[in-house]
């Protein structure tokens, strides 16, 4: 598969599991869609059209936002990376991404927190300006958790994307790690035959 682009969800699978990645958008193997997934799906296509609803959000959290950008698309030709950001928006004239999940996590995933660093970094290339927070919020559980785009964070999110080019690019196979996940996964199949 030729690739010119990849997406923070490439960013956001890999982190999870570069095998499934492997398996994924090098071979081709796609996991037949779950009834999760559909929900997901549905859940997203309902709320992307919701831009009152962010803009609530954001009340609710005492934010006074002095620029609001929802649903934006957003591309890096540095790292060869597009997607569409939930929300971008300003305080005090600094940036911040907001990520908006439909899981029950109470906690961080550090799969969705490469992702939505992914955002930050396109936005900073497409804004010419420095992100200063990166946010997830999990919305089934209300959960808000958000943390500073400090240099090392935005320095391994580049890393990550250069190991997905490596992969997509330079036939580097990711070796299958034996993982708690590993035992729901679909994929498991294919690295443990």
């Amino acid at each position: 598969m030729e690739h010119e682009f990849i997406t923070p969800t490439y960013i956001k699978e890999y982190v999870f599991c570069p095998m499934l990645f492997y398996n994924k958008y090098v071979i081709g193997l796609l996991e037949p869609e779950t009834e999760v997934m559909l929900e997901g799906s549905q859940e997203y296509l309902r709320d992307e059209s919701r831009w009152r609803e962010r803009k609530t959000l954001l009340n609710e959290r005492r934010i006074k936002a002095d620029r609001i950008l929802f649903s934006y698309p957003l591309t890096s030709r540095k790292y060869r990376i597009h997607g569409i950001a939930d929300t971008i928006f300003w305080t005090n004239h600094k940036m911040n991404v907001l990520e908006i999940k439909y899981s029950e996590s109470l906690g961080l995933f550090r799969n969705h927190l490469y992702q939505v660093a992914a955002y930050a970094l396109m936005a900073e290339e497409e804004f010419r300006q420095a992100a200063y927070k990166i946010i997830l919020f999990y919305k089934a559980k209300r959960r808000w958790i958000e943390q500073r785009f400090t240099a090392q964070l935005r320095a391994h999110v580049i890393r990550i994307i250069e190991e997905i080019w490596a992969i997509l690019e330079g036939g580097v196979i990711p070796e299958p790690k034996l993982r708690t996940a590993c035992t729901s996964c679909w994929y498991k199949r294919f690295c443990y035959p």
